[in-house]
């Protein structure tokens, strides 16, 4: 893929997720079952990095439930990124208060399709690094191999890499949101084999989006290069519960 088509379908998902990210946050009011599953692991003590934080839904849960000893999340949406701070300041003010306080300092943008977007980041090594419905929103292979090496050496020893990967090819209604290259004057052989086009609708507003079926034979290419081991692999979330595949990764 050229790195201009590359570019434009970034472009495209940041746009989306900015245009939309109150009505995209609000059809997504709690938690995924498997998000939980892996938060409900979350030391007390924690130094957690969260790279594509959305909204913030995690690190409240985090604030809440487990104590983390810091939190770091990062976003390419400013959209997002600013309903993470507002939601977060009124966890803060409710009785009994968190156990940990998010300040708008825990949400910072990063545009991590970008060669510098670790800039953002403390130099400390993290214990657990959080990448949910990351990874299938990055064009390129290069690229997401590249963001698995820098967040591989950011891990500190016995450390642990949570990201999930949208098996939207897995629902029928999905499949019926899949928009040809052409709409956007692209063509396949533009793009690399599983990137897609998924068009969106709420509240009578229309956006589209870039999303590469990232299956579990990528997700064990991109550990092996960055020299991480699988720790553990599950399906959740959907009706069917299987929308989402969780790939758990840890320091070899």
């Amino acid at each position: 893929m050229e790195s201009a088509t590359a570019g434009r379908l970034n472009a495209l998902t940041r746009e989306f997720y900015d245009e939309h990210a109150e009505t995209f946050a609000d059809s997504r009011p709690r938690l995924a079952g498997g998000v939980r599953r892996v938060l409900a692991q979350v030391r007390p003590g924690a130094r957690v990095l969260e790279v594509g934080c959305g909204d913030g839904k995690a690190a409240r849960w985090l604030a809440r439930q487990a104590a983390p000893a810091s939190y770091l999340g990062l976003d390419g949406s400013q959209a997002m990124l600013e309903r993470a701070r507002q939601y977060s300041a009124l966890d803060t003010q409710r009785q009994p208060p968190p156990a940990f306080r998010l300040g708008e300092e825990a949400f910072v943008y990063s545009d991590l399709a970008a060669p510098d977007w670790a800039t953002a980041l403390p130099k400390p090594p993290f214990d657990l690094i959080l990448a949910f419905a990351v990874f299938h929103h990055l064009p390129r292979f290069e690229t997401r191999a590249r963001l698995m090496r820098d967040l591989a050496g950011r891990l500190a020893p016995g450390g642990r890499l949570a990201m999930s990967n949208w098996q939207f090819l897995r629902s029928p209604k999905l499949r019926q949101h899949v928009v040809p290259w052409p709409a956007l004057g692209m063509t396949e052989a533009e793009v690399e084999p599983g990137d897609y086009l998924l068009s969106w609708e709420r509240r009578g507003r229309r956006g589209v989006r870039y999303v590469h079926l990232l299956d579990e034979d990528e997700a064990r290419r991109l550990a092996g290069q960055a020299g991480l081991q699988v720790v553990e692999v599950f399906s959740a979330d959907g009706a069917s519960g299987d929308l989402a595949e969780y790939v758990v990764l840890g320091t070899v």
